[in-house]
Order: C-alpha cells, then structure tokens, then sequence
C-alpha cells in the first residue's frame, strides 16, 4: 500500500509539472497582444528585404526580414506579409522564446513581371521582474519592380533610373493602383463610407505616412493604435479571413488592406477584398489622442 501511495503521489507530482510546463515554461502564441510600450526597449536592427535572381524563363523572388531587440526578449515575433501587383503572395510569421533575434525568409517562382511590396511589424514581449509586462514594436518595408519579358532584359530595382525604368515602373504602378482603386471603392459602396470623413493610406505606406494617417495623436498614442492594429490584423486577416456567415478562407491574393482614419479621431477602419471577391472590414474604436 506504501509503494502504491508512494507512485500515486509522484504520477500526480509529474502530472502537475507537465500541465506548469505547457501552460506557463512553453505557451503556443498563435496571437500578437499589444502590452505598453517602454521605451527603453529598441530595436538595434530591423529590415525586410525583396531580391529577384533570374531562371532560365522564370525567376526567383527572395523574400527576408530580420529583427534584433537590444535586449533578451520573453517573446520575439515577427509577422511579414508579401504583395505581387496588390494582393496578397505570401506570410511570414514565426516567434520565439527567451531571446533577442529573430529571422525568417522565404523564395517564391515567378514567371511575369511584378511588382512586389512587404511589410513587416517587429514586436517584443518584456516581462520585467516586478511583474509587469511590457512591448517594444517597428516597422520595416521593401519594394521590388522585377521585369521578365521578351521585350526587354531581366532586371530589377527599387527605384527607376533609365528611361526603360521609368516605363515598367509607370505600368506597374498603373495595374496595381487600378486593382486597389477597384477594392476602395467596392468596400465604399458596400459599407456606405464618406471618405470625407476620413483620412486614407494603404498598409504598405504605414510606415511612411504614419504621422499624417494618425494626425492629433501623440507619438506614443500612435505606436498604441499600430501595436492594437497589427493584433486585429493578425487575428482577422493573416491567420484567416472571418466571413459574416461564420466562414473562413485564406487571406492569400486578397489585396492590401487600406485604412482609414475619421477626421474626429475616434474610428480606425480597415477595409479590403478577399480572394472570393467580396469587401471585408474591420472595425478599430480610437480613444482620445491625450
């Protein structure tokens, strides 16, 4: 009866240590969660790069973001979206624990002349000794025109600077606008929206046109709402796409998400087509600027 007890109480003991294990030691974060930002905490680099290597009568895109923290982080994540002409090509999205740096790439084949946008939020979780928990977050992005065509050499660049240049540039520019025009204002007319009433950007220009997007708003008020953003972003749009009927379908070839600001700062809507055709939006509540 001794032994019994004795074995009893030691599958209870390591029963206890796997449940404090899994829940606690090693958590799956399938989730970004927006916690204050402290601004001693920084990123000592961060970067999303696009190249493009020719293949015989295809070619390679090369796609690659990289963070480093400036210190031990609890949680390292990273989320990267790709867009070829507008919508949506691929997902890059990995965390770890207990460190500083993280790093993911990914190749994809092509066989057209594109253009290729990316975007990456860069987040951290802190857990300081007194318990409370604290977030350290940037953005970085990338742009590659890559032109295949019996009309001309296999090239890529960022920005234009031969005549040829200039021209691949302006078609490109002109069928990817064309196709997110159309998905602004399909997501207009199906939620009746008054763009008077609200300043616009796409995501992929978050970066460089924060200040006029979120005008009224403090900085530290600003990184708020990106950080609250990125986690209904990652929540609704790149794990899946939630439909009004309780569906879900993939967020790959919808197109790149806008946002829109209302003059009054108190509404953050995030509007796009899925890959089925229909106009999704998301609804983010702002609190006072101050």
């Amino acid at each position: 009866m001794k032994i019994q007890a004795k074995y009893g109480l030691l599958a209870v003991f390591i029963l206890v240590s796997a449940l404090i294990y899994f829940l606690y030691v090693k958590p799956v974060r399938e989730t970004i969660i927006f916690f204050p930002i402290d601004p001693s905490l920084s990123f000592d680099s961060a970067l999303t790069t696009i190249t493009a290597k020719r293949s015989n009568h295809k070619y390679a895109v090369d796609w690659k973001e990289q963070s480093v923290l400036n210190t031990d982080a609890f949680l390292r994540q990273d989320i990267s979206l790709l867009y070829k002409n507008g919508k949506l090509a691929g997902i890059l999205k990995d965390w770890k624990q207990n460190r500083r740096n993280l790093e993911q790439n990914e190749s994809i084949t092509e066989k057209e002349s594109a253009l290729f946008q990316g975007i990456t939020f860069h987040y951290a979780e802190v857990h300081l000794p007194e318990s409370d928990i604290v977030s350290a977050q940037t953005l970085t992005d990338d742009e590659l025109y890559v032109i295949l065509s019996p009309f001309s050499e296999f090239q890529s660049f960022r920005r234009p600077i031969t005549a040829d240049q200039k021209e691949w540039q302006h078609v490109m520019d002109q069928t990817t606008n064309s196709i997110l025009k159309e998905s602004l204002n399909q997501a207009i007319a199906s939620f009746q929206i008054d763009t008077g009433r609200y300043r616009i950007a796409s995501l992929i220009d978050l970066q460089s046109k924060q200040q006029e997007l979120f005008s009224g708003f403090t900085d530290s008020k600003q990184k708020e709402i990106i950080g609250k953003l990125w986690e209904g972003l990652y929540r609704n749009y790149v794990l899946d796409i939630k439909k009004s009927d309780g569906s879900a379908i993939s967020p790959l070839n919808s197109t790149i998400p806008y946002l829109l600001v209302s003059s009054d700062n108190k509404e953050l809507l995030v509007v796009f087509t899925a890959s089925d055709g229909s106009p999704a939006i998301l609804r983010q509540q702002l609190t006072a600027p101050h």
